[in-house]
C-alpha cells in the first residue's frame, strides 16, 4: 500500500473520530486538573489515570475493530497501551511513588511525542500527504512535556495544564486535517 487513495473510507473515518477522541479526553483532563483547586474532586492523579486509561482504551477498540482491513495502524495499539499503561500508573500511584506528578504527565508527554513520530512516520510511509502535521503535534508535546517538568512542587499549575489543553486541541487539528487532502482528491475523482 503505497497511495493514498487505497485507504478506505472507513479508515479513514475510524482514525478521524479516535483523533478527535483523544483530543477531547486530554483536553477535559486538563481542565479538570486546572480547576481542581476549585472542584477538589477528584484527585488530580485519579483524574489524569482516568483520563489516560480511557484515551488508551480509545484507540485499542478501534484496532481491534480494524482487524479485517487491507490497512490497520501499527501505531492505534503503541499509543493505546502507552496510554493505558500510563493511566493505570496514575491509578495505581506506583509512578507517583518514582516521580512527582508534574514529572509524571512530562514523562507520559515525552512517550506520547515518540508515539507521534512513530506515527508520522507511519503515515508517511503509507503516502499520507499531511503526515506533517503528526510531527508538528510531536513537537509540541515536546515543547509541553518541558513546560510541565519545569515545575518544581508537587502542585501543578494552570500554565502546565494549559499545555495539556492546547495538545489535546493539536490533536484534534490533527485529526481533523491528516486525510482531508485524500477526501478532496475522491471528490475530484469523483466529478
Amino acid at each position: 500500500m503505497s497511495r493514498p487513495a487505497s485507504f478506505e473510507p472507513g479508515l479513514k473515518k475510524t482514525v478521524r473520530w479516535t483523533l478527535f477522541t483523544d483530543g477531547v479526553i486530554i483536553i477535559l483532563a486538563g481542565v479538570l486538573g486546572a480547576l481542581n483547586p476549585i472542584l477538589r474532586f477528584p484527585s488530580l492523579p485519579t483524574v489524569v489515570g482516568i483520563g489516560l486509561l480511557i484515551s488508551g482504551i480509545n484507540y485499542i477498540v478501534p484496532y481491534i475493530s480494524l482487524k479485517n482491513s487491507a490497512v490497520r495502524p501499527r501505531w492505534f495499539i503503541l499509543i493505546g497501551i502507552q496510554n493505558a499503561v500510563f493511566g493505570l500508573l496514575f491509578l495505581a500511584r506506583v509512578g507517583l511513588l518514582l516521580f512527582k506528578l508534574p514529572v509524571l504527565i512530562g514523562v507520559w508527554m515525552i512517550f506520547a511525542s515518540c508515539s507521534r513520530a512513530f506515527m508520522a512516520f507511519e503515515n508517511y510511509k503509507f503516502g499520507v500527504g499531511k503526515w506533517w502535521i503528526t510531527i508538528t503535534v510531536s513537537a509540541y508535546l515536546l515543547f509541553a512535556a518541558a513546560a510541565m517538568m519545569m515545575n518544581t512542587s508537587d502542585v501543578v499549575g494552570v500554565p502546565s495544564w494549559s499545555a495539556m489543553i492546547v495538545s489535546g486541541i493539536f490533536i484534534i487539528n490533527e485529526g481533523r486535517k491528516l486525510f482531508q487532502e485524500l477526501k478532496s482528491e475522491a471528490v475530484s475523482q469523483a466529478k
